[in-house]
């Protein structure tokens, strides 16, 4: 119990950033913890070394492991969102500090079971190549090279920094657009080659494929609010560290929506809607 309580954040942390979903993550770190009842863990000198690496190695195998049923999953398959109401919301177990925006989350979602290890361990915990080597068990040569290659093919993709003062701006623009159906304004803060990618997950109505252009992603918003999809109640939330969009219907979450800026931070270049409910369960309002 006490090394659960010590190290269960940092572990929750690191399973979720892996894997993309916080039950999968949860049942990952419990699962840990119940094989490690038969072990005298703290005869260990390094314990969050041993745990790091333990934690690792079994979001990798479960990775190798759903390839398949990701593979078959209906539409894009996006991370569940960590959205915060108030500072007090019991379902946030990652601290403030240790988020990175959904962006990353997404990114990360992109890369293979190793890919996605250096580039978190390195990016966001800035451990040494030497430590990344030791929990992946690959050369740090090796290391190296992976997270140099990741580096110059996702640095020109989107920025993962937060802008807040433009996010809150852009997501009262996105609320105030959805309910009068103009778009007009809202367009011209993205850029002509946004994308915008949409998950359902099968559950309920949504694109199957990501949408291309300004004008494409204009069109599309125009044609859901007319058809009163994005009815209900909007609220401006923190979205995994960001300012973002979440519209509920009585008192339940349908829709959660953020931004990811182009690398100059001048246009939205990446737009996410997140409308699986297995996704929003955890959500209070």
């Amino acid at each position: 119990m006490e090394y659960y309580q010590k190290y269960r954040s940092l572990l929750l942390s690191i399973a979720y950033r892996m894997i993309g979903t916080f039950q999968d993550a949860e049942d990952m770190v419990h699962d840990l913890f119940a094989d490690l009842q038969e072990k005298d863990i703290s005869q260990m000198d390094h314990v969050q070394s041993y745990l790091t690496k333990s934690i690792t190695n079994r979001c990798i195998n479960f990775l190798n492991s759903a390839r398949n049923k990701r593979e078959m999953y209906v539409g894009e398959w996006l991370p569940e969102p960590q959205v915060t109401l108030s500072e007090e919301n019991p379902a946030v177990f990652i601290e403030k500090e240790e988020m990175v925006s959904y962006a990353f989350m997404v990114m990360m979602s992109r890369l293979n079971p190793v890919e996605r290890a250096v580039f978190m361990f390195r990016d966001v915990f800035g451990y040494q190549y030497k430590e990344i080597s030791s929990i992946i068990e690959k050369s740090e040569a090796s290391c190296r090279k992976i997270y140099s290659r990741l580096k110059h093919k996702l640095g020109g993709e989107v920025s993962v920094l937060s802008k807040p003062n433009k996010e809150q701006e852009l997501a009262e623009l996105f609320i105030h657009s959805a309910k009068t159906g103009n778009f007009a304004e809202f367009s011209r803060r993205v850029a002509e080659e946004a994308i915008l990618f949409t998950d359902g997950g099968g559950k309920v109505r949504s694109a199957l494929r990501p949408i291309y252009g300004r004008s494409r992603i204009s069109a599309f918003f125009t044609g859901v609010v007319k058809k009163g999809s994005f009815s209900g109640r909007f609220i401006s939330a923190d979205i995994n560290g960001q300012n973002g969009v979440l519209i509920t219907r009585n008192n339940h979450p349908v829709y959660a929506l953020c931004f990811a800026w182009d690398p100059e931070g001048h246009a939205v270049k990446h737009i996410y809607i997140v409308s699986n409910p297995d996704k929003l369960k955890r959500i209070i309002i």
